[in-house]
């Protein structure tokens, strides 16, 4: 994975940062996400959901079906902290597997997994709505305004509004379950936001040299 900040990529089992291969045990999935909500809970780190396991605690009340790994998200500010928590997570058997440093990294827990995307403040300064996850552009607001959801019997991080980020991810059949949904590629939305900015630019200049 390239690199477009400043800091050096750092890798570590890579070959296990790949789809795992089973279904999620829920049972072991749910000690897993838990666990880690309630250690970075009380190290001031908030877990935030995403992706398939968001659209499962909105949707089904419960983790896809098909489900075969689990997806949060934390801020960039908190990264080391939650870097730093690995021995203390490794006392209730959860190990970190695999990490692609400064993007994501993954725990593991009885062979259930869960990835942990970081946020980034964008790198040019056209782009301040927008943060990087994975060298793509999601919109800020999406993380930065969250509220708490309730799943699994716990309260969790999640963005304020859901069905919005759930309908930038998989489309505005997001609430029809399927085996075959996939996340839109971020950097179609993102293309598309630069287009509208452009023809607003245009916009603008053809109104200015009316008038002159």
């Amino acid at each position: 994975m390239k690199n477009i900040l400043k800091e050096p990529v750092k890798c570590f089992g890579e070959k296990l940062y790949t789809a795992p291969g089973q279904i999620l045990n829920k049972e072991d999935a749910k000690y897993l996400l838990c666990t880690v909500k309630h250690v970075y809970e009380k190290n001031g780190i908030d877990l935030i959901l995403a992706y398939g396991t968001l659209l499962g605690a909105i949707r089904e009340h419960d983790f896809i079906s098909h489900d075969m790994d689990m997806d949060t998200m934390i801020w960039a500010r908190d990264m080391d902290k939650a870097l730093s928590l690995t021995s203390e997570l490794e006392e209730y058997g959860i190990k970190m597997c695999s990490y692609v440093l400064p993007w994501i990294f993954s725990y593991e827990y009885k062979g259930a997994g869960l990835d942990v995307d970081v946020l980034h403040d964008p790198i040019w300064p056209w782009t301040k709505h927008f943060c990087l996850v994975q060298e793509k552009y999601i919109p800020r607001k999406f993380f930065e305004n969250t509220a708490p959801l309730e799943f699994l019997g716990e309260e969790f991080v999640a963005p304020a509004d859901p069905e919005k980020v759930l309908v930038y991810h998989y489309g505005k059949d997001w609430r029809i379950p399927s085996s075959k949904h996939a996340r839109i590629e971020s950097h179609v939305f993102f293309w598309r936001y630069a287009r509208r900015f452009v023809k607003r630019c245009i916009r603008f200049v053809k109104k200015r040299f009316k008038k002159i």
